[in-house]
């Protein structure tokens, strides 16, 4: 049990804190031949001793999650890297995906039952959510946005904590609301409360308006597939805030009607920009449809940003497409962003409706179908799908768990 938790912890604390926590912002970002030394390092011992143990401990299990679709999808991924404008670069960033897809399979076979995972997260959120609130407090050049930023100094006086960035903060308190409520069913109101109250603060000041918009919606759809009886109503109903949400904003770039719309909802209409990042990425789409520019390689490129300085726009020095389908589209290619929205957004929905539904896997079948939903929406103004670093192994890890909960009876 000592080593199933120091496990469980290590892999969660480096989700969260990462090798790099508190960066400067101020600094110039950089795209390295060599990459992060630490992460690649920590990463890789990580997952060679999770591999041990696994191999030790029914490796069979495994087996079961992986589906057709994953294999697919893993080679077109290889296959954008052959074709990639940096080959070097996708493939040492592919590479890092995959040791990210490994680990977040193989955690979820360390638990001993469902009370022992929400026990030792709780623990990780409390002290993740303990050392943000500390470097507010006594580090704030390095934990609040500011104005000296080198990227983005509007930012200032948003909260980030730990994390390099206010929006990726955001969604990782989302998250840690979702675990409340989880620890709240399995262990108790007042553990809930403790990882709840702090995480929504702390939210609250990243004045990120994606995921403060998200979090009650996803909290209203996650009960209403609850109790929704049938399996095609119920993904249908998730899969209808994807396709309403990308309508909206992608939309907007080509329907009159819709951009009426919304200049008479919304204060801005440009959704903080954003559609001109849409328009630089469309464009580039259009350039390489199949296969992309490169598995995760095409922001932050020299290519990119000082290679296409006609664009008076702020779109080429953007760190990301500010939408996760199309982010998947740009750099590997419209079959490819089918594949992983298939693995990572319609699937897990019907491995929901697949599972035992018994009373005592109820909250942790809650836990991974919130997360999924999560980032399903969140995707659509944010790119939040097969992002680089730990940061996305919590959906991975969400996305295996609830197959893992439809083909085998969890354990109370």
């Amino acid at each position: 049990m000592l080593l199933r938790t120091v496990l469980l912890a290590a892999v969660f604390l480096l989700t969260w804190i990462s090798f790099r926590p508190f960066q400067n912002l101020a600094d110039p970002p950089q795209v390295t031949e060599l990459g992060n030394i630490a992460n690649q390092l920590g990463y890789s011992a990580l997952f060679l001793i999770l591999a041990a143990w696994c191999l030790a401990h029914q490796p069979y299990r495994l087996v079961l999650l992986v589906r057709p679709v994953l294999v697919v999808a893993l080679f077109w991924f290889a296959l954008s890297v052959v074709t990639s404008w940096e080959p070097a670069l996708s493939a040492r960033r592919l590479a890092f995906t995959l040791i990210i897809i490994a680990l977040a399979a193989m955690v979820m076979l360390v638990p001993k039952n469902i009370r022992h995972f929400a026990d030792v997260l709780s623990g990780v959120v409390l002290f993740v959510l303990l050392i943000c609130y500390f470097g507010v407090l006594f580090a704030p050049s390095l934990s609040i946005h500011q104005t000296s930023d080198f990227l983005e100094p509007e930012l200032a006086g948003s909260w980030r904590g730990v994390f390099g960035h206010k929006n990726e903060a955001s969604a990782v308190m989302v998250l840690f609301i979702f675990i409340g409520l989880f620890a709240a069913r399995v262990r108790g109101a007042v553990l809930g409360a403790l990882i709840i109250v702090p995480a929504l603060v702390f939210l609250f000041f990243t004045q990120s308006k994606t995921s403060i918009a998200m979090l009650p919606l996803v909290l209203i759809i996650s009960v209403i597939m609850r109790h929704v009886r049938r399996p095609a109503l119920g993904i249908a109903l998730a899969l209808s805030g994807v396709i309403v949400f990308n309508t909206l904003s992608i939309g907007s770039l080509y329907s009159e009607p819709i951009r009426t719309l919304l200049d008479l909802v919304l204060r801005d209409a440009t959704f903080t920009g954003r559609t001109e990042v849409w328009e630089f990425v469309l464009d580039h789409i259009r350039q390489r449809p199949l296969t992309g520019f490169g598995f995760a390689t095409f922001w932050g490129t020299p290519e990119v940003v000082y290679g296409m300085g006609g664009y008076e726009i702020w779109a080429n020095t953007a760190g990301h497409a500010h939408n996760g389908y199309l982010d998947l589209a740009l750099t590997i290619g419209i079959p490819g962003a089918a594949l992983a929205t298939l693995w990572l957004v319609v699937l897990p929905f019907a491995d929901f409706y697949r599972s035992s539904h018994e009373r005592s896997a109820a909250p942790l079948e809650m836990l991974f179908l919130r997360v999924c939903l999560f980032a399903a929406y969140g995707s659509c103004f944010e790119s939040m799908l097969l992002q680089e670093g730990g940061a996305a192994l919590f959906l991975f890890a969400a996305t295996f768990g609830l197959r893992l909960l439809s083909v085998s009876r969890a354990t109370p």
